[in-house]
């Protein structure tokens, strides 16, 4: 049930996000650095220095290129649903893979266990393809600050 909610309310966020792509031309082809399972830190915000990613998925799309789909641990996003109002994990969250790389990203282990994702993507698919879903095209630490600011409108 929690994680139902954090996954309905992250899909909201991508919905009503103005930080989106939806039909642009983002970067395409070419090899990536980003792999399913990968661990990495990023330029994360004041107090969440030890947060971190974990790619759970790569899609390629013909007009927005390649989308990294991350799970991120580490969090301390304000959260008035949440029983100790912060939230910590956000099992999905799609990004241009341009977006990602401007993230000041850092490898920090090739191979984990992936979290459990697949709940969040599937909702997130079934609205990208019905044209109401969008992919993140700003900083990971930016789209991190979005959601607390649409959670806590």
């Amino acid at each position: 049930m929690k994680m139902l909610l954090l996954v309905q309310m992250c899909l909201g966020l991508l919905l009503a996000s103005p930080v989106l792509a939806n039909n642009q031309n983002v970067k395409k082809a070419g090899d990536s650095k980003f792999k399913v399972g990968q661990k990495w830190s990023y330029r994360a915000r004041p107090g969440e220095e030890a947060s971190y990613f974990i790619v759970v998925k790569i899609d390629n799309d013909p007009n927005l290129g390649r989308i990294i789909h991350i799970a991120m641990h580490g969090l301390k996003i304000k959260n008035p649903q949440s029983p100790n109002g912060l939230s910590e994990t956000v099992s999905h969250m799609p990004f241009a893979e341009e977006a990602i790389e401007k993230s000041e990203v850092k490898l920090l282990q090739e191979k984990v266990e992936l979290p459990d994702f697949k709940e969040g993507y599937q909702l997130w698919r079934e609205a990208f393809d019905a044209g109401r879903g969008g992919i993140y095209t700003i900083t990971v630490a930016e789209a991190v600050s979005v959601m607390e600011t649409i959670l806590n409108r």
